[in-house]
């Protein structure tokens, strides 16, 4: 904004100084600033014209730098000011030996409306009273809700939820997903098909924290595409709710690739392991990562030799992430010979990261193996062997 206010300054200026009078119609004007620069050469009138528009844009960067700072200072200040106000009157009343149900008989709860007269205070102190609840259980959890309630945020959330600023949209998510408020699930079904991936993904978020979306079974049914960052992000809220209900195998076999992933990294992580011989069906997908998350599923749900000679036949596969993964599992392969021997052609045969690998594992499983690479006449395998054993010396 600044660069275009002194270019604007530079060309009015520049235009204002250089001619001898304005006309408009009838109307003529002397500009009495001519003769201050007609004897002056044009570059030196350019230059000093120059110098004039930098120093004036300097003061008014410095005068609105000067402002913003001191303002953003008061407005810290205020902000500290009203979360130590409202922090000590809600653990004050949160501990009391008061019950959950009197949230507005209490002097300091009911003192508190006084200061909520803005829309800034009364999100400090929604802030502050959602911090209090994901940290605290029992009553005192049970407490929020009930202070919460009391002061009817209901037109505050609604109004954040339709308002055009991204911020305050994602506070309201944020609100009605810890203090599991109903009665909002229409907008935020609205918001999952949102173009902007953070407010899409808080939205999915929310959905799954008031389990709206039927153990996840409606992203079957919807048609939004989900990323890879709506997946962590499903998965980890999915984890710390330690939740167990998720059907993974309808997920898993959806024509949705994405829900499919979905379902397959649930399944793994939670070591479903009666869900093998389904995720063994995914490998070979035409999808990279439907076919890459199968594989690094069903490697750590590898225990028996079948399970290590399907992982060899169907290498060639596999992603390199996957790859990788298959190698550093051969180690627990019950046929050791099957592996050394397997180990082996990797190092004559495959890529530099995958000769590492498999020369780090062969070292676990024959020590001899790797001796004999040592000699090699190939001088990248050489090399590699010196990196490994001089690692693991």
């Amino acid at each position: 904004m600044s660069s275009l206010i002194f270019f604007m300054l530079i060309v009015f200026g520049s235009y204002f100084f250089s001619v001898p009078r304005f006309r408009w119609g009838s109307i003529q004007l002397n500009n009495i600033y001519y003769r201050e620069t007609e004897d002056l050469p044009g570059w030196l009138y350019g230059a000093e014209y120059f110098i004039f528009t930098f120093l004036v844009i300097s003061i008014l960067l410095i005068i609105l730098v000067t402002f913003y700072k001191r303002n953003k200072r008061i407005r810290k200040k205020i902000r500290h000011k009203y979360e130590d106000y409202f922090a000590s009157g809600l653990v004050s009343y949160l501990y009391s030996g008061q019950g959950k149900n009197d949230g507005d008989k209490n002097p300091e709860i009911e003192g508190f409306k006084t200061a909520l007269k803005d829309d800034y205070a009364k999100r400090i102190f929604i802030n502050t009273l959602r911090r209090i609840r994901t940290q605290t259980l029992g009553d005192v959890r049970d407490k929020t809700l009930t202070i919460y309630n009391t002061y009817k945020f209901d037109y505050l959330i609604r109004a954040y939820l339709h308002s055009p600023y991204l911020r305050k949209k994602l506070f309201a998510l944020k609100v009605i997903s810890d203090f599991q408020l109903e009665g909002y699930e229409h907008y935020i079904f609205k918001l999952i098909k949102h173009k902007n991936n953070v407010l899409h993904s808080e939205a999915l978020v929310t959905l799954v924290k008031l389990k709206k979306l039927d153990n996840l079974q409606l992203l079957l049914h919807l048609k939004i595409n989900l990323t890879i960052w709506d997946i962590n992000v499903i998965i980890k809220t999915v984890l710390d709710l330690k939740r167990k209900d998720i059907n993974c195998l309808t997920l898993m076999e959806s024509n949705n690739t994405k829900v499919s992933v979905l379902g397959i990294m649930l399944a793994r992580l939670n070591l479903r392991q009666d869900l093998k011989m389904n995720i063994r069906q995914k490998i070979g997908n035409a999808d990279d990562l439907v076919n890459e998350e199968a594989y690094l599923a069903y490697v750590s749900f590898a225990g028996e030799e079948n399970d290590f000679d399907f992982l060899i036949d169907k290498f060639e596969l596999a992603t390199e992430k996957a790859k990788i993964s298959i190698i550093k599992a051969l180690a627990s392969n019950p046929n050791k010979t099957t592996s050394i021997q397997f180990l082996e052609l990797i190092v004559k045969n495959e890529t530099f990261i995958l000769k590492l690998e498999a020369l780090q594992v062969l070292l676990l499983l024959d020590l001899s193996a790797v001796v004999r690479f040592k000699r090699s006449e190939n001088i990248t395998i050489r090399n590699i062997c010196s990196q490994v054993l001089d690692f693991n010396l």
